[in-house]
């Protein structure tokens, strides 16, 4: 640690508490982040940082410090109003951890409005009273705004007509090109100004951009940083490698120019895994309990698809435009009883016109997994249960799952398959019209092996011709 991130190091510890009354204590890598906004020494910063580097408390605390040395205006922007609030959060709960800032804090000093203000961490602006100068008060100000590029025109008039010499950017890349170039005038009116980019670099636009401008101070500190400094260990690392956007979160890295389109989307499998995964495993070879994934036809083009898929290997059984529900139910018992698959191992898209097959099903006592695409999933970092399967066949792919060889044409569906982070992290699949105004047709077989991640059951061997449900991880199977 240098004298000076050694000073900033003395300085927070001084200053503020953790919510255990302790000391707060930064990285080396956080005192770097604490000073560049408490000096102010580079008017451009372009901030790269890991997940879980602590980023909102030390933007937080170094706002906050500044605005009790020095009387300016700072906005925090976010591409939400939930995530511009977590930085507006921390900073409130350490008010009132010294006499410095609590006592510059401009509110009614009666103690139920200091209680309020603690418990009240939903607050959109605070002042400073920094004292006098020639008579005139000296403030100081804090205040979000909410960035949300799911209506851009919203979001930019939300900034239009908002000034502040200082401007930090939280979670830069998931903010669209047009509103930053608003967020960006907020600071015409003061030509000693200070602007920082922070977050992961998940979309190639302005975030890149400001990365290779020579006026930006470019700095990055990915999750070797965090291994040696001791908020992370290896553990974690191996375990996080297998969780979505690994590359984006923790190494820093912005997707590859020729996988990004123009919505941000990014292909789900590239061609070089895609081509790794064709092969041909034999009977003998084939691991684990078959499950039996069916896509149902909508009309039109759509195909009636069944894929059959072990822990090792996948193969497609059938696909036709059949729109009676009655024969492909007839059919998915068929397949069933032929290839040993359990009832609850059938898993059949359940939205629509699938839903009437799942009854048929029922009807003849034979009962499945029905699969709703649009709920909820097992895993926050999900929009729905349609992007975890997907994200959970990807995974499998990658770890050595194969395709049959045979049916490669119809496999090669998952290419057309892409992904992206919206503006709440959340992975989002494209979406089918999305595809469509893009030319892609139905992707039926591909959503026919996703479903079959919807859920895993095990055999008990402790409890004979018992099984349980338990969640899919897929280093627990030793894929031949």
């Amino acid at each position: 640690m240098t004298q000076s991130q050694q000073e900033i190091q003395d300085l927070v510890k001084q200053m503020y508490k953790t919510p255990d009354g302790e000391p707060w204590v930064l990285t080396p890598s956080q005192c770097v982040v604490f000073e560049i906004i408490f000096k102010r020494s580079h008017p451009r910063v372009n901030l790269k940082c890991f997940t879980r580097f602590g980023k909102s408390a030390t933007v937080a605390l170094a706002v906050l410090t500044r605005c009790v040395t020095y009387p300016e205006k700072w906005a925090i922007v976010a591409p939400s109003s939930n995530k511009a609030h977590i930085i507006m959060g921390y900073i409130i709960d350490h008010i009132f951890d010294n006499t410095i800032t609590e006592s510059s804090l401009e509110i009614d000093r009666s103690e139920s409005s200091l209680r309020r203000l603690q418990m009240e961490r939903s607050k959109n602006r605070l002042t400073f009273n920094l004292g006098t100068k020639n008579g005139k008060p000296l403030k100081s100000e804090i205040f979000i705004v909410s960035a949300d590029s799911r209506n851009k025109q919203n979001a930019g008039d939300a900034v239009m007509g908002l000034g502040a010499s200082n401007v930090v950017l939280d979670e830069s890349a998931l903010i669209d090109n047009n509103i930053e170039s608003k967020i960006f005038r907020m600071l015409g009116d003061d030509m000693d100004n200070f602007y920082l980019k922070i977050g992961n670099p998940f979309r190639r636009n302005h975030f890149l951009k400001s990365d290779q401008d020579p006026k930006y101070l470019s700095l990055s500190f990915d999750y070797k940083v965090g291994l040696e400094e001791g908020r992370l260990n290896e553990e974690f690392i191996s375990e996080a490698r297998k969780k979505p956007n690994f590359d984006v979160l923790y190494e820093n890295k912005f997707p590859a120019s020729d996988a990004v389109d123009s919505r941000g989307f990014v292909t789900l499998i590239t061609d070089i895994e895609f081509e790794r995964c064709i092969s041909n495993v034999p009977v003998e070879g084939r691991v684990g309990l078959p499950r039996l994934g069916v896509d149902v036809a909508r009309g039109g083009g759509n195909f009636n698809v069944w894929t059959l898929r072990w822990d090792n290997y996948a193969v497609l059984l059938a696909k036709n435009q059949d729109p009676d529900t009655m024969s492909v139910a007839t059919t998915t018992m068929q397949f069933a009883r032929e290839h040993s698959v359990m009832e609850q191992n059938v898993f059949i898209d359940d939205n629509g016109v699938g839903g009437g097959v799942t009854d048929r099903l029922a009807q003849l006592r034979f009962f499945v997994t029905p699969v709703k695409n649009q709920e909820s999933p097992d895993d926050e970092m999900f929009l729905n249960r349609r992007a975890q399967n997907y994200w959970r066949m990807r995974q499998w792919l990658i770890d050595g799952g194969k395709l049959s060889a045979e049916h490669e044409k119809e496999w090669m569906e998952i290419l057309a398959i892409k992904y992206r982070a919206m503006d709440s992290r959340k992975i989002q699949i494209m979406s089918k019209i999305l595809m469509a105004q893009d030319g892609i047709e139905s992707p039926d077989v591909s959503d026919s092996i996703s479903m079959t991640f919807d859920q895993v059951y095990a055999y008990d061997p402790v409890k004979e011709n018992e099984f349980f449900s338990e969640d899919l991880s897929y280093d627990k199977y030793a894929l031949l």
